[in-house]
Formats: C-alpha cells, structure tokens, sequence
C-alpha cells in the first residue's frame, strides 16, 4: 500500500484547500459557456464513449509507466477545469480519483433518471484521493471501466428525465449532463496524467 499524504507536506500547504473550485473567472466560463456548450452538443451516447476512449488513454499511459513511478507526486502547471489542490498528485491517486467520482456517477446517472432524489450535497473535497493506494489500482481501474458503460445502461430509464442535482460547479444537472460531465472529467484527468508523466 502506498499512502499518498505523507510526502512532500511543504507543497501541499501551498496549494489552495480541497474544495476551493476554480479562478472565479475560469469558473464562470465553465458554468455558463463551456460547460453548456459541450451538453448540447455531446449526445448521451458519445459521452459514454468518450468516458470509455479517455479511459483505455488513462490505462495505457499507467501501464506504460515503471512501477516505482506509479505513485511519484509531481506538481502541474495550472491545467483547465483542474482545481488548484488536485495539481500534486502521481499518476496513481489520478486513478484512485477517477474510480471515486466514476463509482459515484455510476450510481448517480440511473437513478437520476428513474426520478429519485438524490439527498446528498456533493462536495468537491469528498473525492479526493487522500489515502493509501493499493498495488493493484491499474487492475482496479480496468475492472471498473469495463463494467462502466453496461452497468450504467442496464440501470437509466429516461437520461433527459428533469430531474436534477446540484454540482457544485456547473449547477443543477439531469442525468445526461452528469454523463457528459464525467467525460468531460475523464479528458481533464487523463491531461493531468499527461502532465504528470513529462515531469517525471
């Protein structure tokens, strides 16, 4: 096990807090201009292959990768749609992140769009991959990417049902924007691992 909190403490008390969001401008752009854009033009069906496509990138960059650098911590330069406490992480709490927030939209989606209520306020610093990290995160993020897509079909009914749930950055979602907003997460991630492995 690899616990990703002990390294490095100077450098993550100069990161923003978990939680903390974006620029007040990059979010506003994100809430009311890029972020709708995108859901009007990505259909439901293409946000589930990006989901899957961006995916197979993060796997093949992570196996390609020499296993004592899997949990190496890099600081990146400021990325979009990246907030300023996710820039020091390793390749494998990306990972470890990627299978927190896609577990939660893989229950989220459906039943969004079976029109149950989702109680729970989301909250950004809830996901963060502050934790040990198991040897076998690559195996564990293939198995769960795999089942993604079937198990999430499997279980929707109406993915343009209106009913919504607050994201704390781009508003009150339906269950299609919350697919489209986990592609959109998968892309940001898988430049963050880009990043990350350049400097190495």
């Amino acid at each position: 096990m690899n616990d990703s909190t002990k390294d490095s403490q100077e450098l993550i008390k100069d990161l923003g807090k978990a939680g903390d969001g974006l620029s007040s401008g990059r979010a506003f752009f994100l809430r009311y201009l890029g972020f709708p854009l995108l859901n009007s033009i990505i259909s439901w069906e293409r946000a589930l292959d990006i989901f899957e496509k961006e995916g197979e990138k993060v796997l093949f960059l992570a196996r390609s990768m020499k296993k004592d650098k899997l949990f190496e911590r890099v600081l990146v330069p400021k990325l979009f749609g990246l907030e300023d406490n996710s820039r020091y992480y390793s390749v494998a709490m990306v990972i470890e992140h990627l299978i927190i927030v896609g577990s939660a939209l893989k229950k989220r989606i459906p039943l969004l769009s079976q029109g149950k209520n989702l109680d729970k306020e989301i909250k950004i610093e809830d996901y963060k991959p502050y934790m040990e990290i198991d040897e076998t995160i690559i195996d564990q993020y293939e198995i769960f990417l795999h089942s993604f897509r079937k198990e999430v079909e499997e279980n929707v009914d109406n993915i343009y049902l209106e009913n919504r749930h607050e994201h704390p950055w781009f508003g009150e979602l339906k269950a299609k924007d919350w697919s489209v907003m986990g592609a959109i997460h998968q892309m940001v991630h898988r430049r963050q691992i880009e990043a990350i492995i350049r400097g190495l």
